[in-house]
């Protein structure tokens, strides 16, 4: 990517190439994240780039003085959470998630009341990682798509469980553990825009194609693939094999790792109902030119509720501590 000038209220700043970034982030303590669905300049810029779980882990082992999460809103929560004596900033605050906007803590507390008065006890809450921080303190344990499983079947059978707010994740699980987990009603824009349809048209354009989906797609989707598997698993698949064709039925930009990871291959995104790429919209706020200027000016820093902290932080390690 060229070099772009970045206006500000004292200079213009110049976006240098992603290394020169990452070391001028170096010297001044700063540990950049990136999430895989970031774009590929964002990701070359990090200190490290993961899903969810992975980015949760080096938010609490590398105990940085400040971390720019390249991310979304819920994500640097995350690392807050984990690293708390941390200055934790994003390029721009207002990248959020469908996810966490269709779980509020107030309604979710409401809706625990009424399961546990209909079941006679309160379920255990287990909340995909993908919400708020005060969701977050009203849950038992949190988990991602890599670890869901697990967390899942940390739990002893028979004890009734809530999982919040992915009802396509919590379906899979459901599916492929036998438990009957009470879902709530919330989905991913971006995953829910892939189409069932436009998928097998693909399959049938190449056929002996690998297609892998994540299990925050819809449940016709997740049936028509061939592995169902979040992204950190999505890129041992890709090394695993070579000059594979992958149908790949997750965020666009994964497919910029997937080639680094695996070159071999060939990827190709699976088509959303209405379009040929699905890129999460929040996702694309960060962009180079907000990262060199949030790492120049500051600002844009992201904090807990002290009420929240404990209870957030304790889900959270609690999700940690299941391998």
């Amino acid at each position: 990517m060229a070099s772009s000038d970045l206006t500000t209220s004292s200079s213009v700043l110049q976006v240098p190439e992603p290394a020169e970034i990452r070391q001028w982030a170096s010297a001044r303590g700063i540990l950049i994240l990136a999430h895989s669905y970031q774009e590929g300049f964002l990701q070359e810029c990090a200190h490290f780039v993961g899903d969810s779980l992975e980015l949760a882990r080096a938010a609490e082992t590398e105990q940085a003085e400040a971390i720019c999460f390249c991310g979304v809103h819920f994500m640097a929560e995350t690392a807050k959470l984990l690293n708390p004596t941390a200055r934790v900033f994003v390029p721009d605050l207002d990248a959020g998630c469908s996810l966490a906007d269709s779980c509020r803590a107030e309604d979710l507390v409401r809706y625990q009341d009424h399961l546990e008065g209909k079941l006679g006890r309160r379920p255990t809450t287990v909340a995909y990682i993908n919400c708020s921080a005060a969701v977050k303190a009203l849950c038992d344990v949190i988990c991602t798509s890599g670890n869901a499983r697990q967390v899942v079947d940390s739990i002893p059978a028979g004890e009734p469980i809530l999982f919040v707010p992915d009802k396509h994740l919590g379906g899979w699980i459901n599916e492929t553990s036998g438990r009957d987990m009470v879902l709530w009603n919330g989905a991913c824009q971006v995953h829910e825009l892939f189409s069932v349809d436009t998928l097998r048209v693909l399959q049938d354009e190449h056929p002996g194609s690998i297609t892998m989906s994540h299990p925050e797609c819809p449940k016709a989707v997740r049936d028509a693939s061939d592995h169902v598997v979040g992204t950190a698993a999505m890129l041992r698949l890709a090394e695993s094999h070579h000059g594979a064709t992958f149908l790949v039925g997750t965020e666009g930009n994964l497919i910029y790792r997937l080639h680094k990871a695996a070159p071999g291959n060939r990827y190709i995104p699976a088509p959303g109902a209405s379009c040929a790429c699905n890129l999460c919209p929040f996702m694309q706020l960060n962009t180079p030119e907000k990262l060199w200027q949030v790492l120049h000016q500051g600002g844009n820093e992201i904090e807990v509720a002290a009420e929240l902290f404990e209870p957030a932080q304790r889900a959270l390690k609690r999700m940690l501590a299941i391998r």
